[in-house]
């Protein structure tokens, strides 16, 4: 195989977690680098995101809503005003997997396309 397409499609064949994904001594991933808190009793995921419009608001929801419907996981959703905290974790097993670190860096993409949303 050529060396460009080997590095092209690299990502396939061995992927590299990303700086969210990378796991600490104490907890699976490193709070400072993912800005997710962790919790215990049940250890947990922990995010507020905070919004400058409700419009704005009202599409992180919803696209947060369809993701976790397509992935059948749910995290925990709190709105106040303009803010929405959630919190995520396999409930089965009343601790943090890899489901819900997957979980958390898909709603920080999600939160980031709403905000770069040209809304005019």
């Amino acid at each position: 195989m050529d060396n460009n397409l080997k590095n092209l499609l690299k990502e396939y064949f061995e992927p590299t977690p990303s700086p969210a994904l990378v796991p600490s001594k104490n907890f699976p991933v490193k709070v400072s680098t993912c800005q997710w808190e962790i919790h215990t009793d049940p250890e947990r995921f922990s995010k507020r995101f905070k919004f400058n419009s409700r419009p704005r608001l009202i599409d992180f929801v919803r696209e947060v809503l369809i993701f976790e419907d397509e992935i059948n996981h749910h995290g925990d959703l709190r709105i106040s005003y303009d803010e929405v905290t959630i919190d995520v974790y396999t409930h089965n097993v009343n601790k943090i997997t890899e489901l819900d670190q997957e979980y958390t860096r898909s709603v920080d993409f999600i939160y980031k396309d709403v905000l770069d949303f040209d809304y005019r």
